[in-house]
């Protein structure tokens, strides 16, 4: 930890740092290193364990509420990178003088927006282009940012931007095509009214002319009685005028029996 804080410090100071210290206090907070380069002031804080991430976003804003322009953090890879301004060191003893981050950092060399980069960095490397602007933090999303020049991030920001273009005009397109929908939707709702109307009309129309229709079959049924009714009658008077004159043929038959035998005896 000594070891590392002082070879940070070194760098810092060679790399353009007007100030750089070991366990400096910010205010009231400790932290492991704090460097200044005109009006920028920096602090950088090194785990070796396992990093708490609201921890570690609580601090960060402390210091920044306490004046400071930012934090970077050195520790242990793990899902808290994505998450802080913050650079995975694989191996805080190497064999030599050189550490690496193996997370932490993005790029635009496989992907037209930054993604995690896929070597490991050089810290000397990553300390020379953060002391001079070159090499900053930003968010790649809502939750994870990363750590990329300035180029890097403003490809992205291009690559972003003509996508939200690209989306924008597709949402306007499909904007339109809802409209045009909607539009045709409505009509057709206009269309279902006018035949709903229509269809309520004819019913009714059919639901009189059903009523005019029984009405008739009652009347027919009437006129059949009264038809079968007379029918009945006229088949009886025949019966009876039949039976009169057979009467009457009869009656005429005995005068003439009579008339006969009168003369007859006359």
């Amino acid at each position: 930890m000594r070891r590392l804080k002082y070879w940070l410090v070194g760098r810092l100071l060679a790399y353009g740092a007007e100030i750089a210290e070991v366990d400096h206090r910010v205010g009231s907070i400790p932290v492991d290193i704090y460097w200044r380069k005109g009006e920028r002031q920096y602090a950088i804080e090194v785990r070796t364990a396992t990093l708490d991430r609201a921890s570690a976003q609580e601090h960060t804003a402390s210091l920044r509420a306490a004046g400071l322009d930012g934090v970077l953090w050195l520790c242990l890879p793990g899902y808290w990178v994505e998450h802080l301004p913050a650079l995975g060191i694989a191996d805080f003893t190497p064999s030599g003088v050189e550490y690496r981050a193996v997370q932490g950092v993005v790029d635009v060399e496989h992907t037209s927006v930054v993604s995690p980069r896929r070597e490991p960095y050089e810290l000397r490397e990553f300390i020379q282009r953060w002391i001079s602007g070159e090499m900053v933090w930003g968010y790649r999303d809502p939750m994870t940012g990363g750590w990329a020049t300035v180029s890097d991030w403003e490809h992205h920001t291009r690559t972003q931007a003509a996508v939200i273009a690209r989306q924008q005009q597709e949402l306007m397109n499909q904007r339109t095509s809802l409209a045009v929908s909607r539009k045709a939707v409505r009509d057709k709702q206009k269309q279902v009214m006018k035949l709903t109307t229509r269809l309520e009309r004819a019913d009714l129309t059919a639901q009189e002319q059903a009523e005019t229709l029984d009405e008739v079959r009652r009347k027919l049924a009437d006129h059949h009685r009264v038809d079968n009714a007379l029918r009945n009658t006229i088949r009886s008077l025949e019966s009876t005028i039949g039976h009169w004159q057979l009467v009457t043929c009869c009656a005429m038959l005995l005068i003439i029996t009579f008339l006969a035998g009168a003369m007859i005896v006359r």
